[in-house]
């Protein structure tokens, strides 16, 4: 037996229940939090029938719209991904590897689909704390390029892009990494990638730090 989906949690300790989408996950915590959809909405800067249709999984937030709202509701943005169906968990992993936290097979890899073509796939087993570990993927055209606003939040970001060339925009300056290439910078400062290629973009992304008041 496995370990059970790591609720997200909150800075008083508290544990929001499980849920199994991310949708419900962003609902349980925003009802934790005591705050309703217009309140958040106002806080995240989108409007209350946005906030709505994300919760009801309607619609996929965008990459800033989902670090907005994990920011006002103070949970971890590792902690809002969905745990991978059972049906799919690979059978290989040892007892050991389940109860240790070890060992994330592929198969388990917890994901999101994000607006504009952007996936994430959580590498950790579970959540950690001040750490997120994901792998992203970005499709041919897919990105925060000039579609939605940059994204700024504490902690510090580093990126290796493995296959395809990904465009990153830090602050003024704009970059073209390429398969190999690798970034790390302060994550106050306003950033986003996009994909202007033809090929998907796959790259590893770490954040430290990530702190809540």
């Amino acid at each position: 037996m496995g370990s059970p989906a790591s609720p997200p949690q909150r800075p008083d300790g508290n544990s929001i229940p499980p849920r199994t989408s991310i949708s419900e996950r962003l609902r349980a915590a925003r009802i934790e939090a005591g705050k309703t959809a217009r309140q958040l909405a106002a806080e995240v800067g989108c409007s209350p029938s946005l906030i709505s249709q994300i919760e009801r999984g309607k619609a996929a937030p965008s990459v800033s719209t989902l670090f907005a709202m994990a920011t006002a509701l103070s949970v971890s943005m590792d902690s809002l991904f969905p745990e991978a169906d059972a049906s799919r968990r690979a059978p290989a992993i040892t007892e050991h590897e389940q109860f240790g936290g070890i060992v994330l097979r592929r198969a388990d890899r917890p994901a999101i689909e994000l607006e504009h073509d952007v996936r994430w796939e959580r590498l950790t087993p579970r959540p950690e704390r001040d750490v997120e570990f994901r792998e992203v993927f970005y499709e041919a055209g897919g990105g925060s390029s000039g579609a939605e606003r940059a994204i700024q939040h504490n902690g510090r970001d580093y990126a290796v892009v493995i296959d395809g060339e990904l465009t990153a925009q830090i602050g003024f300056e704009t970059f073209v990494l390429r398969a190999g290439d690798s970034l790390a910078f302060d994550a106050t400062i306003p950033h986003r990638f996009w994909n202007e290629g033809k090929e998907r973009v796959r790259a590893i992304f770490v954040l430290l730090d990530r702190k809540f008041p």
